[in-house]
């Protein structure tokens, strides 16, 4: 049986060695066993900035161990699921959320909407919505820039005000900007159980600028999929302030939540 030494070596020899090999050693030994959670992530990153000539010290192994024990409770395991099922989770919960408070309690004019729009407009929505949370779960998408998700950020904040100017049916047209408060609250409660989950998710305990930007999109359109299936007004302010506005203020309480972590 494999004991932690050669675990070490040979993550820091670079060589290939599979969980397989050591599972016997792992499953006694959760010190190691946390090296090879999500495709051996922890244990590539901290043998990376090891010299090859140097062993791994014995004091990063009882940071490690520390570390594991705070690992503990539901948001812990749920943040240890393989990222597929993680974002299969979030898609579902993102359907289930459109499905109730969208379709089951869908707008009056909703026998007059145009099919094409419906396919066009929540299919831009969904697709955008999928991106943004596929980028945010995946560790490649996770270790790049900012910058490289700026325009999926941008597409997805600015697409609700972009179709804020295009009123669906003759009666949404004649719609007031009326009830604007009561579809930003509407669109907001729906969408908190996904936030949660994006919380619970997100593996790291500080969110990146990254990840705030992505999240408040993903619920931004997320809102805005609830409120085109449910909102029968095409005034184009009651869609600024109360549909549109949904994924800054996400944006805004992520940042307000971040400073209030740090505090």
């Amino acid at each position: 049986m494999m004991d932690c030494s050669q675990v070490r070596d040979a993550f820091i020899a670079g060589r290939a060695l599979s969980k397989a090999e050591a599972q016997a050693h792992l499953d006694a030994c959760p010190e190691c066993a946390a090296l090879f959670e999500n495709d051996a992530e922890l244990g590539h990153a901290l043998a990376a900035q090891i010299p090859a000539d140097r062993g791994f010290p014995e004091e990063l192994f009882g940071a490690i161990e520390a570390r594991v024990e705070r690992e503990t409770g539901l948001r812990a395991w749920l943040r240890s699921r393989p990222s597929g099922l993680r974002f299969q989770l979030i898609a579902l919960s993102v359907i289930l959320v459109v499905l109730v408070a969208g379709g089951m309690l869908h707008r009056p004019d909703f026998a007059a909407y145009p099919v094409l729009r419906l396919v066009i407009l929540l299919g831009s929505y969904f697709i955008a919505v999928l991106l943004a949370v596929g980028k945010e779960l995946t560790f490649p998408a996770r270790s790049g820039k900012f910058l490289d998700y700026a325009p999926l950020v941008l597409f997805g904040l600015s697409l609700p005000f972009l179709a804020a100017f295009a009123p669906a049916t003759e009666q949404s047209r004649q719609a007031g900007p009326e009830g604007a408060l009561g579809c930003f609250l509407y669109g907001a409660l729906f969408t908190l159980p996904v936030g949660i989950l994006l919380w619970a998710f997100d593996r790291d305990d500080r969110p990146t600028l990254r990840t705030v930007c992505l999240s408040a999109a993903a619920l931004g359109l997320s809102a805005n999929l609830v409120l085109e299936l449910h909102c029968p007004s095409g005034h184009p302010l009651h869609l600024l302030l109360g549909h549109a506005s949904l994924g800054l203020a996400w944006l805004a309480s992520w940042f307000v939540t971040r400073r209030l972590s740090r505090a």
